[in-house]
Protein backbone atom coordinates (compact mmCIF):
# COMPACT_ATOMS: atom_id res chain seq x y z
CA UNK A 1 0.00 0.00 0.00
CA UNK A 2 2.52 2.28 0.89
CA UNK A 3 4.96 1.50 -2.18
CA UNK A 4 1.88 1.60 -3.93
CA UNK A 5 1.04 5.32 -2.65
CA UNK A 6 5.17 5.96 -2.93
CA UNK A 7 4.82 5.31 -6.73
CA UNK A 8 1.58 7.27 -7.34
CA UNK A 9 3.16 9.98 -5.63
CA UNK A 10 6.59 9.93 -7.84
CA UNK A 11 5.39 8.63 -11.05
CA UNK A 12 5.11 11.95 -12.82
CA UNK A 13 5.62 9.66 -16.27
CA UNK A 14 1.79 8.66 -15.98
CA UNK A 15 0.61 12.19 -15.61
CA UNK A 16 0.16 14.73 -18.65
CA UNK A 17 0.47 17.49 -16.53
CA UNK A 18 2.88 16.69 -14.04
CA UNK A 19 5.03 15.56 -17.34
CA UNK A 20 4.44 19.00 -18.56
CA UNK A 21 5.22 20.66 -15.59
CA UNK A 22 8.50 18.68 -15.41
CA UNK A 23 9.24 19.91 -18.65
CA UNK A 24 8.51 23.58 -18.19
CA UNK A 25 11.02 22.95 -14.70
CA UNK A 26 13.84 21.78 -17.10
CA UNK A 27 13.15 24.53 -19.75
CA UNK A 28 12.91 27.26 -17.35
CA UNK A 29 16.51 25.91 -15.61
CA UNK A 30 17.94 25.97 -18.55
CA UNK A 31 16.57 29.21 -19.58
CA UNK A 32 18.32 30.25 -16.50
CA UNK A 33 21.44 28.85 -17.37
CA UNK A 34 21.77 30.23 -20.40
CA UNK A 35 20.70 34.06 -18.92
CA UNK A 36 23.92 33.53 -16.60
CA UNK A 37 25.08 36.24 -15.14
CA UNK A 38 21.94 38.65 -15.66
CA UNK A 39 18.99 36.12 -13.72
CA UNK A 40 21.51 33.97 -11.63
CA UNK A 41 20.91 30.44 -10.14
CA UNK A 42 17.18 29.39 -9.11
CA UNK A 43 18.28 26.96 -6.57
CA UNK A 44 14.23 25.93 -5.72
CA UNK A 45 14.42 25.04 -9.45
CA UNK A 46 17.37 22.69 -9.63
CA UNK A 47 16.36 20.67 -6.55
CA UNK A 48 13.14 20.19 -7.95
CA UNK A 49 14.63 19.16 -11.12
CA UNK A 50 16.80 16.57 -9.70
CA UNK A 51 13.83 15.30 -7.87
CA UNK A 52 12.15 15.24 -11.14
CA UNK A 53 14.80 12.85 -12.94
CA UNK A 54 15.18 10.88 -9.51
CA UNK A 55 11.60 10.12 -9.93
CA UNK A 56 11.55 9.21 -13.49
CA UNK A 57 14.48 6.83 -13.17
CA UNK A 58 13.14 5.72 -9.80
CA UNK A 59 17.20 5.98 -8.55
CA UNK A 60 16.48 8.05 -4.72
CA UNK A 61 20.24 6.27 -3.95
CA UNK A 62 22.12 9.72 -4.58
CA UNK A 63 19.33 12.00 -4.43
CA UNK A 64 19.76 12.85 -0.68
CA UNK A 65 23.69 13.79 -1.10
CA UNK A 66 22.74 15.84 -4.24
CA UNK A 67 20.26 17.62 -2.65
CA UNK A 68 22.79 18.89 0.09
CA UNK A 69 25.92 19.17 -2.32
CA UNK A 70 23.22 21.55 -3.84
CA UNK A 71 22.25 22.99 -0.94
CA UNK A 72 25.93 24.23 0.30
CA UNK A 73 26.62 24.94 -3.41
CA UNK A 74 23.83 27.34 -2.86
CA UNK A 75 24.95 28.80 0.53
CA UNK A 76 28.87 29.27 -0.48
CA UNK A 77 27.56 31.16 -3.99
CA UNK A 78 25.15 32.61 -1.65
CA UNK A 79 28.12 34.01 0.49
CA UNK A 80 30.18 35.42 -2.25
CA UNK A 81 27.40 37.56 -3.69
CA UNK A 82 26.49 38.79 0.24
CA UNK A 83 30.52 39.29 0.00
CA UNK A 84 30.55 40.80 -3.59
CA UNK A 85 27.70 42.89 -2.08
CA UNK A 86 29.79 44.56 1.05
CA UNK A 87 32.51 45.06 -1.24
CA UNK A 88 30.65 47.22 -3.65
CA UNK A 89 28.92 48.62 -0.85
CA UNK A 90 32.21 49.98 0.79
CA UNK A 91 33.60 50.75 -2.33
CA UNK A 92 30.33 52.82 -2.88
CA UNK A 93 31.51 54.03 0.28
CA UNK A 94 34.99 54.99 -0.24
CA UNK A 95 33.81 56.36 -3.16
CA UNK A 96 31.37 58.92 -1.30
CA UNK A 97 33.66 59.97 0.71
CA UNK A 98 36.65 61.26 -1.45
CA UNK A 99 33.80 63.06 -3.13
CA UNK A 100 32.53 64.57 -0.19
CA UNK A 101 36.12 65.67 0.98
CA UNK A 102 36.67 67.11 -2.57
CA UNK A 103 33.66 69.16 -2.37
CA UNK A 104 34.65 69.89 1.38
CA UNK A 105 37.72 71.05 -0.22
CA UNK A 106 36.29 72.92 -3.05
CA UNK A 107 34.49 74.90 -0.89
CA UNK A 108 37.03 75.44 1.81
CA UNK A 109 39.37 76.96 -1.69
CA UNK A 110 36.22 78.69 -3.08
CA UNK A 111 35.73 80.43 0.74
CA UNK A 112 39.04 81.03 1.51
CA UNK A 113 38.95 82.94 -2.11
CA UNK A 114 35.96 84.94 -1.10
CA UNK A 115 37.60 85.88 2.09
CA UNK A 116 41.07 86.53 0.15
CA UNK A 117 38.94 88.91 -2.53
CA UNK A 118 37.41 90.98 0.34
CA UNK A 119 40.49 91.50 2.46
CA UNK A 120 41.72 92.78 -1.50
CA UNK A 121 44.90 89.97 -0.61
CA UNK A 122 46.30 89.29 -4.59
CA UNK A 123 42.81 89.51 -6.16
CA UNK A 124 44.25 89.56 -9.72
CA UNK A 125 45.64 87.43 -11.45
CA UNK A 126 49.48 87.36 -11.81
CA UNK A 127 51.18 86.46 -14.73
CA UNK A 128 54.97 85.31 -16.16
CA UNK A 129 56.65 86.80 -18.91
CA UNK A 130 57.72 83.60 -21.38
CA UNK A 131 59.84 85.53 -23.77
CA UNK A 132 58.57 85.65 -27.20
CA UNK A 133 56.11 88.20 -26.14
CA UNK A 134 53.86 85.01 -24.41
CA UNK A 135 52.54 85.07 -20.74
CA UNK A 136 51.43 82.40 -18.88
CA UNK A 137 49.89 82.61 -15.40
CA UNK A 138 52.22 82.90 -12.75
CA UNK A 139 52.46 79.55 -10.79
CA UNK A 140 51.46 76.91 -13.27
CA UNK A 141 53.27 73.50 -13.04
CA UNK A 142 55.01 72.54 -16.45
CA UNK A 143 54.44 69.15 -15.32
CA UNK A 144 53.25 66.94 -11.77
CA UNK A 145 55.51 63.83 -11.95
CA UNK A 146 53.56 60.74 -10.73
CA UNK A 147 49.74 62.24 -11.38
CA UNK A 148 49.37 59.45 -14.26
CA UNK A 149 52.94 57.37 -13.92
CA UNK A 150 51.96 56.30 -10.01
CA UNK A 151 48.91 54.61 -10.80
CA UNK A 152 50.12 52.34 -13.83
CA UNK A 153 53.03 51.75 -11.53
CA UNK A 154 50.69 50.63 -8.57
CA UNK A 155 48.33 48.69 -11.10
CA UNK A 156 51.50 47.01 -12.90
CA UNK A 157 53.43 46.49 -9.60
CA UNK A 158 50.20 45.08 -7.66
CA UNK A 159 49.54 42.67 -10.71
CA UNK A 160 53.55 41.55 -10.82
CA UNK A 161 53.66 41.38 -7.44
CA UNK A 162 50.18 39.10 -7.32
CA UNK A 163 51.28 36.79 -9.97
CA UNK A 164 54.53 36.15 -9.17
CA UNK A 165 54.72 36.23 -5.07
CA UNK A 166 51.44 33.82 -5.92
CA UNK A 167 53.21 31.95 -8.39
CA UNK A 168 56.23 31.30 -6.27
CA UNK A 169 54.27 30.31 -3.26
CA UNK A 170 52.27 28.10 -4.85
CA UNK A 171 55.30 26.54 -6.26
CA UNK A 172 57.06 26.53 -3.27
CA UNK A 173 53.57 24.81 -1.51
CA UNK A 174 53.12 21.84 -4.53
CA UNK A 175 56.57 21.23 -4.72
CA UNK A 176 57.20 20.28 -0.53
CA UNK A 177 54.07 18.59 -0.94
CA UNK A 178 55.43 15.74 -3.79
CA UNK A 179 58.23 15.07 -2.07
CA UNK A 180 60.76 16.89 -4.39
CA UNK A 181 64.18 17.44 -3.83
CA UNK A 182 65.11 20.90 -1.57
CA UNK A 183 67.53 22.00 -3.85
CA UNK A 184 65.68 22.12 -6.49
CA UNK A 185 62.49 23.23 -5.06
CA UNK A 186 64.50 26.34 -3.59
CA UNK A 187 65.79 27.06 -7.01
CA UNK A 188 62.80 26.60 -9.00
CA UNK A 189 60.63 29.37 -6.53
CA UNK A 190 64.29 31.59 -6.31
CA UNK A 191 62.99 32.56 -10.14
CA UNK A 192 60.23 34.03 -8.94
CA UNK A 193 61.99 36.55 -6.81
CA UNK A 194 63.95 38.80 -8.67
CA UNK A 195 60.42 39.35 -10.23
CA UNK A 196 58.70 39.81 -7.27
CA UNK A 197 60.76 42.25 -5.49
CA UNK A 198 60.73 44.46 -8.89
CA UNK A 199 57.08 44.40 -8.48
CA UNK A 200 56.87 45.49 -4.86
CA UNK A 201 59.01 48.27 -5.25
CA UNK A 202 57.37 49.28 -8.68
CA UNK A 203 54.00 49.38 -6.18
CA UNK A 204 56.27 51.49 -3.35
CA UNK A 205 57.17 54.06 -5.94
CA UNK A 206 53.82 54.01 -7.19
CA UNK A 207 52.05 54.75 -4.16
CA UNK A 208 54.63 57.45 -3.72
CA UNK A 209 55.11 59.38 -6.23
CA UNK A 210 50.51 58.86 -6.43
CA UNK A 211 50.92 60.67 -3.33
CA UNK A 212 53.28 63.73 -4.12
CA UNK A 213 51.68 64.25 -6.96
CA UNK A 214 47.92 64.88 -5.04
CA UNK A 215 49.71 66.99 -2.57
CA UNK A 216 51.53 69.29 -5.49
CA UNK A 217 48.13 69.18 -7.15
CA UNK A 218 46.88 71.03 -3.88
CA UNK A 219 49.42 73.22 -3.69
CA UNK A 220 49.43 74.68 -6.80
CA UNK A 221 45.60 75.11 -7.00
CA UNK A 222 46.56 77.47 -3.68
CA UNK A 223 49.80 79.64 -5.74
CA UNK A 224 48.32 79.88 -9.25
CA UNK A 225 48.05 82.88 -10.43
CA UNK A 226 49.62 84.60 -7.58
CA UNK A 227 52.95 86.78 -7.51
CA UNK A 228 54.03 84.72 -3.99
CA UNK A 229 52.29 82.65 -1.32
CA UNK A 230 54.08 82.49 1.83
CA UNK A 231 55.00 78.77 3.10
CA UNK A 232 53.27 79.86 6.49
CA UNK A 233 50.02 80.43 4.44
CA UNK A 234 50.18 77.31 2.35
CA UNK A 235 50.61 74.94 5.88
CA UNK A 236 47.98 76.46 7.30
CA UNK A 237 45.74 76.00 3.98
CA UNK A 238 46.76 72.62 3.40
CA UNK A 239 47.42 70.98 7.05
CA UNK A 240 50.48 69.32 6.08
CA UNK A 241 53.63 69.64 7.87
CA UNK A 242 56.10 72.07 6.57
CA UNK A 243 59.42 70.16 6.02
CA UNK A 244 56.95 67.78 3.74
CA UNK A 245 55.88 70.89 2.01
CA UNK A 246 59.16 72.68 1.50
CA UNK A 247 60.53 69.24 0.75
CA UNK A 248 57.76 69.15 -2.28
CA UNK A 249 58.69 72.68 -3.23
CA UNK A 250 62.40 71.68 -3.59
CA UNK A 251 61.33 68.78 -5.42
CA UNK A 252 59.99 71.27 -8.10
CA UNK A 253 62.10 73.94 -7.99
CA UNK A 254 65.24 72.20 -8.16
CA UNK A 255 63.96 70.50 -11.25
CA UNK A 256 62.10 73.87 -12.68
CA UNK A 257 58.57 72.39 -12.89
CA UNK A 258 56.99 75.55 -11.88
CA UNK A 259 57.15 78.23 -14.27
CA UNK A 260 59.43 81.54 -12.77
CA UNK A 261 59.05 80.19 -9.00
CA UNK A 262 61.81 80.54 -6.82
CA UNK A 263 61.91 79.76 -3.00
CA UNK A 264 63.18 82.69 -0.69
CA UNK A 265 66.84 82.06 1.21
CA UNK A 266 64.98 81.84 4.17
CA UNK A 267 62.67 79.14 3.03
CA UNK A 268 59.51 81.67 4.30
CA UNK A 269 58.16 82.89 0.86
CA UNK A 270 57.79 81.20 -2.72
CA UNK A 271 57.77 83.54 -5.37
CA UNK A 272 56.26 83.31 -8.66
CA UNK A 273 56.46 86.42 -10.37
CA UNK A 274 59.86 88.68 -11.29
CA UNK A 275 57.98 91.44 -9.60
CA UNK A 276 57.83 89.27 -6.52
CA UNK A 277 61.86 88.67 -7.03
CA UNK A 278 62.90 92.34 -7.62
CA UNK A 279 60.72 93.10 -4.40
CA UNK A 280 62.51 90.74 -2.13
CA UNK A 281 65.94 91.40 -3.73
CA UNK A 282 64.95 95.24 -2.74
CA UNK A 283 63.93 94.14 0.78
CA UNK A 284 66.59 91.68 1.45
CA UNK A 285 69.17 94.54 0.58
CA UNK A 286 67.53 97.34 2.86
CA UNK A 287 67.66 94.17 5.57
CA UNK A 288 71.14 94.33 5.16
CA UNK A 289 72.11 97.67 4.94
CA UNK A 290 69.77 98.19 8.23
CA UNK A 291 71.38 94.82 10.00
CA UNK A 292 74.89 96.87 8.92
CA UNK A 293 73.70 99.95 10.53
CA UNK A 294 72.34 98.67 13.72
CA UNK A 295 75.72 96.64 14.11
CA UNK A 296 77.42 100.11 13.65
CA UNK A 297 75.50 101.77 16.12
CA UNK A 298 76.46 98.72 18.67
CA UNK A 299 79.97 99.05 18.26
CA UNK A 300 79.73 102.92 18.78
CA UNK A 301 77.27 102.78 21.29
CA UNK A 302 80.21 99.75 23.23
CA UNK A 303 83.08 102.13 22.22
CA UNK A 304 80.99 105.71 23.78
CA UNK A 305 80.70 103.50 27.07
CA UNK A 306 84.39 103.01 27.55
CA UNK A 307 84.96 106.55 26.35
CA UNK A 308 86.48 109.12 28.83
CA UNK A 309 83.51 111.53 30.16
CA UNK A 310 84.10 114.17 28.85
CA UNK A 311 83.96 112.55 25.04
CA UNK A 312 80.28 111.13 26.85
CA UNK A 313 78.98 114.20 27.30
CA UNK A 314 80.24 115.76 23.99
CA UNK A 315 78.00 113.06 22.26
CA UNK A 316 74.79 113.41 24.18
CA UNK A 317 75.17 117.41 23.48
CA UNK A 318 75.11 116.36 19.99
CA UNK A 319 72.45 114.01 19.97
CA UNK A 320 70.15 116.07 22.18
CA UNK A 321 70.57 119.00 20.17
CA UNK A 322 70.05 117.05 16.93
CA UNK A 323 66.66 116.15 17.93
CA UNK A 324 65.79 119.11 18.94
CA UNK A 325 66.47 120.86 16.14
CA UNK A 326 64.82 118.25 14.04
CA UNK A 327 61.05 118.95 16.00
CA UNK A 328 61.74 122.70 15.54
CA UNK A 329 61.97 122.14 11.77
CA UNK A 330 59.07 120.05 11.89
CA UNK A 331 56.82 123.08 13.61
CA UNK A 332 58.62 125.45 11.38
CA UNK A 333 56.51 123.82 8.54
CA UNK A 334 52.72 124.16 10.42
CA UNK A 335 53.51 127.50 11.23
CA UNK A 336 51.65 129.89 8.49
CA UNK A 337 52.96 133.74 9.89
CA UNK A 338 56.47 134.58 7.85
CA UNK A 339 57.04 136.83 10.90
CA UNK A 340 57.09 133.98 13.05
CA UNK A 341 59.32 131.81 11.01
CA UNK A 342 61.35 134.33 10.62
CA UNK A 343 61.59 134.23 14.68
CA UNK A 344 62.15 130.29 14.44
CA UNK A 345 64.83 130.13 12.01
CA UNK A 346 66.57 132.96 14.30
CA UNK A 347 66.36 130.57 17.10
CA UNK A 348 67.62 127.25 14.93
CA UNK A 349 70.52 129.37 14.16
CA UNK A 350 71.22 130.19 17.66
CA UNK A 351 70.77 126.88 19.09
CA UNK A 352 72.61 125.48 16.41
CA UNK A 353 75.98 127.67 16.72
CA UNK A 354 75.42 126.97 20.54
CA UNK A 355 75.55 123.08 20.68
CA UNK A 356 78.70 123.69 17.97
CA UNK A 357 80.62 126.05 20.43
CA UNK A 358 79.94 123.75 23.33
CA UNK A 359 80.78 120.38 21.44
CA UNK A 360 83.83 122.09 20.72
CA UNK A 361 84.88 123.56 23.66
CA UNK A 362 83.18 120.92 26.58
CA UNK A 363 84.19 123.29 29.64
CA UNK A 364 81.13 125.17 28.45
CA UNK A 365 78.80 122.21 28.42
CA UNK A 366 77.38 122.42 31.75
CA UNK A 367 75.80 126.08 30.29
CA UNK A 368 73.42 124.00 27.73
CA UNK A 369 71.88 121.92 30.37
CA UNK A 370 69.38 124.54 31.51
CA UNK A 371 68.51 124.56 27.75
CA UNK A 372 67.39 120.93 27.31
CA UNK A 373 66.00 120.56 31.11
CA UNK A 374 63.73 123.82 30.78
CA UNK A 375 63.58 126.07 28.17
CA UNK A 376 63.41 124.01 25.16
CA UNK A 377 61.18 122.33 26.68
CA UNK A 378 58.71 124.86 26.98
CA UNK A 379 59.55 126.86 23.35
CA UNK A 380 58.33 123.57 21.91
CA UNK A 381 55.00 123.72 24.21
CA UNK A 382 54.63 127.18 22.94
CA UNK A 383 54.87 126.72 19.46
CA UNK A 384 52.43 123.78 19.21
CA UNK A 385 49.96 126.41 20.93
CA UNK A 386 50.79 129.12 18.13
CA UNK A 387 50.38 126.22 15.69
CA UNK A 388 46.58 125.08 17.11
CA UNK A 389 45.43 128.70 17.55
CA UNK A 390 46.51 129.85 14.17
CA UNK A 391 44.56 126.77 12.37
CA UNK A 392 41.44 128.69 13.82
CA UNK A 393 38.76 129.57 11.82
CA UNK A 394 37.92 132.65 13.44
CA UNK A 395 40.87 134.59 14.89
CA UNK A 396 39.15 136.79 18.21
CA UNK A 397 40.90 138.78 19.85
CA UNK A 398 41.98 136.46 22.73
CA UNK A 399 43.59 134.11 20.11
CA UNK A 400 45.22 137.05 18.57
CA UNK A 401 46.45 138.18 22.22
CA UNK A 402 47.76 134.67 22.67
CA UNK A 403 49.99 134.74 19.46
CA UNK A 404 51.41 138.01 20.60
CA UNK A 405 52.01 137.27 24.00
CA UNK A 406 53.78 133.54 22.54
CA UNK A 407 55.61 135.74 19.68
CA UNK A 408 56.92 138.02 22.26
CA UNK A 409 58.16 135.32 24.11
CA UNK A 410 60.20 133.69 21.28
CA UNK A 411 61.88 137.23 20.88
CA UNK A 412 63.26 136.91 24.69
CA UNK A 413 63.94 133.49 23.93
CA UNK A 414 66.13 134.52 21.59
CA UNK A 415 67.47 137.36 23.27
CA UNK A 416 68.56 134.93 26.28
CA UNK A 417 70.38 132.55 23.58
CA UNK A 418 72.42 135.81 22.46
CA UNK A 419 73.37 136.40 25.35
CA UNK A 420 74.29 133.01 26.25
CA UNK A 421 76.45 132.35 22.80
CA UNK A 422 78.07 135.50 24.00
CA UNK A 423 79.01 134.20 27.46
CA UNK A 424 80.36 131.07 25.94
CA UNK A 425 82.88 133.07 23.60
CA UNK A 426 83.51 135.50 26.78
CA UNK A 427 85.10 131.91 27.90
CA UNK A 428 86.78 130.94 24.99
CA UNK A 429 87.99 134.50 24.28
CA UNK A 430 89.80 134.59 28.15
CA UNK A 431 91.41 130.95 26.57
CA UNK A 432 92.73 132.13 23.88
CA UNK A 433 94.10 135.71 25.45
CA UNK A 434 95.83 133.26 27.76
CA UNK A 435 97.35 131.27 25.03
CA UNK A 436 98.24 134.37 23.16
CA UNK A 437 99.95 136.16 26.20
CA UNK A 438 101.63 132.48 26.39
CA UNK A 439 102.79 132.67 22.85
CA UNK A 440 104.22 136.50 23.13
CA UNK A 441 106.63 135.48 26.05
CA UNK A 442 108.08 132.60 24.25
CA UNK A 443 108.69 134.04 21.22
CA UNK A 444 110.03 137.20 23.02
CA UNK A 445 112.09 135.07 24.94
CA UNK A 446 113.69 133.22 22.01
CA UNK A 447 114.39 137.05 20.55
CA UNK A 448 111.80 136.60 17.51
CA UNK A 449 109.84 139.37 18.40
CA UNK A 450 110.48 143.38 17.13
CA UNK A 451 112.03 144.54 20.27
CA UNK A 452 113.97 141.62 21.01
CA UNK A 453 115.30 141.94 16.99
CA UNK A 454 116.55 145.53 17.54
CA UNK A 455 117.88 144.63 21.03
CA UNK A 456 120.19 142.20 18.99
CA UNK A 457 121.27 145.10 16.57
CA UNK A 458 122.74 146.89 19.08
CA UNK A 459 125.18 143.95 20.05
CA UNK A 460 128.72 144.79 18.77
CA UNK A 461 129.88 142.39 16.00
CA UNK A 462 132.84 140.59 16.48
CA UNK A 463 135.53 140.97 14.22
CA UNK A 464 138.17 138.05 13.33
Amino acid sequence: MYMSNQEDRFDFSDSDNHGNQGERYRKSSEDKKDNGKADGINWGDKIFFMIQESAESMDFAELSHNIQKTIDVAREETMKQVDKAKTEAAKQIDRAKEEAARQVDKAKEEATKQIDKARGYQSSQAYVNVGHGRKVIAGKLKKNPGLYSGPAEIAVGAAGLGAFGGAGIGLGAFLGAVAFPIGAAITSVAVMIPFTIVSAFLLGRGIFNSKRARRIRKYASIWTGKPYVMIEDLESRVGWDRKKILKDIHFLTDRELIIGAELDAGETCLMLTDESKQQYASAMAAKRQREQEEVKAREAEEALKAAPFEQREIHRIKKDGQEYLEQLAELKKEIVSDEMRRKVEQMETLTARIFVCASEHPESISQTDRLFKYYFPSVLKLLKVYEDVEKQPVQGENIRKTKKEIEDSLDTMNQALEKLFDEMFQNVAMDISSDIQVLEVMLKQDGLTEDGIHADQKEPMLKL
